[in-house]
């Protein structure tokens, strides 16, 4: 019976938690809204754009993730909580959307993200834009995690350490090319290629998570923890190079991943190796989590 009341005590206090970030995660989908060009309603419903719905599903997950990691500041008062939820609440929601411009600038530079969103359909775009959100909420929650001495100082730790994951997905976006034998802003761009978007999006969240094990609890230390995250970032590139060759050697040892990926298109080659990407990251952050 006490563990019945204890369990239910639990969820009860926990309930104003979740319905703060349930609001956030609201929040997350219009103010997305209002800092785009795209109608939700018609993307969505009347368009039946398949390519609009995976960028959008993609965006809120990674901001449910980032949002998720306003646990880690709960206080001892329900004004407490409120104020560090409220924060977090507007730092998601501006590092959330900064993101995707990011990965239209940077990521996929060869073209445009709105435009193959919405005009082209383009179900490969989609995911790449899904994977880099998903990759930047993982981050954040590590972030959010952290500790600073007051406000100004953890908006200011916030902001480098996204700004420093940001760096690290354009690095992991630029090393995906070099490790695929094909070029992924034609294929993805110009051949609305949506297995080698998979590939690309489990890859970016595969990225993600690593960095997120190295940004845990994250300090004011911005020198310190910038370097550790950075060697975790660059250990994590190596083992993700590496699932590619075993991807490629083990999984898929009849036919060469990117000829699967980019030459027939196959969907099944694309999931694989995104799941592989995401499978090792996990594998490989509960093994050296420093925390």
């Amino acid at each position: 019976m006490e563990i019945i009341l204890a369990s239910g005590i639990k969820i009860l206090t926990g309930m104003s938690h979740f319905a703060m970030l349930l609001i956030g995660l609201v929040l997350a989908k219009y103010f997305f809204g209002l800092t785009t060009p795209f109608k939700f309603n018609l993307e969505l419903t009347e368009k039946d754009n398949p390519a609009f719905g995976v960028g959008l599903a993609g965006y809120l997950l990674g901001s449910g993730i980032a949002l998720s990691g306003a646990i880690y500041q709960s206080g001892v008062s329900l004004t407490e909580d409120a104020i560090a939820v409220s924060i977090i609440v507007l730092t998601t929601l501006i590092l959330m959307r900064l993101s995707v411009i990011i990965n239209d600038w940077a990521i996929l530079h060869s073209f445009s993200i709105n435009k193959e969103l919405i005009e082209d359909r383009n179900v490969g775009t989609g995911f790449v834009v899904a994977g880099s959100s998903i990759a930047t909420g993982w981050m954040l929650n590590g972030v959010f995690s952290g500790h600073s001495e007051t406000l100004l100082i953890g908006i200011r730790d916030i902001a480098v350490y996204w700004a420093l994951g940001q760096v690290i997905l354009i690095i992991g976006g630029f090393l995906f090319q070099l490790i695929t034998r094909y070029d992924i802003h034609k294929v993805i761009g110009d051949e609305d290629n949506m297995p080698a978007g998979i590939s690309l999006c489990g890859f970016l969240v595969a990225l993600g998570i690593i960095t997120r094990s190295a940004l845990v609890g994250a300090t004011s230390q911005l020198g310190e923890e910038i370097l550790v995250t950075s060697i975790f970032a660059i250990a994590g590139l190596i083992i993700l190079v590496l699932t590619r060759v075993i991807v490629d050697k083990v999984f898929l040892p009849s036919s060469p991943l990117s000829k699967e990926v980019a030459v027939d298109r196959n969907p099944a080659a694309g999931a694989i190796a995104a799941v592989s990407f995401i499978v090792i990251a996990v594998i490989f952050t509960a093994a050296v989590n420093p925390h």
